[in-house]
């Protein structure tokens, strides 16, 4: 029973994670639409984007 809750719990983290990620990606991707590429500026607009709203969910 512990078991099956832990596994609930994980699969619902790696969704919530799997969510986060690839709408920071899309968002991301939105941003430079216009711009020339600068993958490291890009790069740390993503961790920004997932930072902020892994936030959300933690609080």
């Amino acid at each position: 029973m512990v078991n099956q809750k832990n596994n609930l719990n994980k699969d619902y983290q790696v969704k919530l994670i799997d969510k986060i990620t690839d709408k920071a990606i899309k968002k991301v991707e939105k941003e430079a639409i216009n711009n020339p590429r600068n993958y490291i500026n890009e790069w740390f607009r993503y961790v920004e984007i997932v930072n902020d709203e892994l936030k959300k969910h933690l609080n």
